[in-house]
């Protein structure tokens, strides 16, 4: 794993990662309400494949437990994060969560369609 801190900027709304004084990778979002939409992940190609965006999503879901908010896992890395770490579910916005969408009719067909989602650092 590469030796990175992640810093959160809300001027910029995001997390960056930092190795150093250089921004190596970040996670962009916007809030609505109550909800933090976790829409981008960009990591730098020299800094690929060693965890850094783990890291970023990492604390940007503690954070927004912290602060007791929800999360919508626009992003695709996120939404795969997400799935591999069911401990975090309660943070899905309420919509998003598998009870609200099988009441609506969209639990196990829509997640079928989508495929399986894996992240990549």
């Amino acid at each position: 794993m590469t030796n990175v801190a992640v810093v959160h900027r809300p001027a910029e709304s995001r997390w960056e990662a930092m190795s150093g004084e250089e921004v190596v990778g970040h996670l962009s979002y916007d809030t609505i309400g109550s909800t933090v939409d976790l829409h981008h992940t960009l990591v730098d190609p020299a800094h690929r494949n060693k965890g850094v965006a783990d890291k970023l999503v990492e604390e940007a879901v503690r954070e927004i437990r912290a602060e007791k908010m929800h999360l919508r896992p626009t992003c695709s890395y996120v939404r795969a994060w997400m799935e591999q770490h069911p401990e975090h579910q309660d943070l899905l916005e309420p919509s998003l969560l598998p009870e609200d969408q099988d009441e609506a009719g969209q639990g196990e067909s829509a997640k079928d369609e989508a495929g399986p989602a894996q992240p990549s650092s």
